[in-house]
């Protein structure tokens, strides 16, 4: 086992023995605790700016957002006062001209089937003379040589009807084209948005 060394103090601490610090010590102290702050604060700056950058950062997702959000809102509801005013004025128009809608549409079959031996309209049993009279005027004004037959039926709504030849038919038929046009508007805007717009 090795022998303890017992420990011996080195420095002088009497009074006539301290090294007076000198003035370039003191400037050299000085240098280097002004870098130190200076870095430091440099540092906590760095800090600061990236916090503030990435607050700025979210400020600016949140607003746009809800920017995308009220954009959104406002074609919605852009679109739900179209249709509303579509559907006003088309029961307007169904009210003032109920039969109109099946005569754009006949007039198109009888421009198709021009060469058919007869041409079937079926409407509502309370529209038959009312069509009867509407389709001799349209074959005086299409030329139309076949023979038109006008059948009532009570399960067709009135306005509605179905137009059929040998080649082909048509169906008039306003709640279910009110379907389509919903089914396309939500496919567009979401599904069940427009369920309270006034008819």
């Amino acid at each position: 086992m090795a022998a303890a060394t017992k420990f011996m103090f080195g420095t002088d601490f009497r009074e006539g023995s301290r090294r007076a610090a000198g003035e370039a010590d003191v400037a050299q102290a000085r240098s280097e605790g002004f870098q130190a702050g200076l870095a430091q604060a440099r540092a906590e700056a760095q800090d600061q700016t990236g916090g503030l950058v990435a607050r700025l950062l979210q400020s600016i997702e949140r607003l746009a957002s809800q920017d995308h959000a009220r954009l959104d809102e406002v074609e919605w509801q852009a679109a739900q006062v179209a249709i509303s005013t579509a559907r006003r004025l088309a029961g307007a128009a169904l009210a003032d001209k109920p039969m109109a809608g099946l005569e754009n549409a006949v007039r198109e079959c009888l421009g198709h089937a021009r060469l058919a031996p007869h041409l079937v309209v079926r409407v509502n049993e309370a529209s038959v003379e009312t069509v009867e009279g509407m389709l001799a005027r349209l074959t005086r004004e299409t030329g139309f040589a076949g023979k038109l037959v006008v059948l009532g039926e009570p399960d067709i709504a009135p306005g509605d009807g179905r137009i059929e030849w040998a080649d082909g038919g048509f169906v008039v038929d306003q709640a279910k084209l009110g379907q389509l046009i919903d089914q396309a508007v939500e496919s567009a805007f979401g599904a069940g948005r427009f369920r309270g717009i006034v008819e």
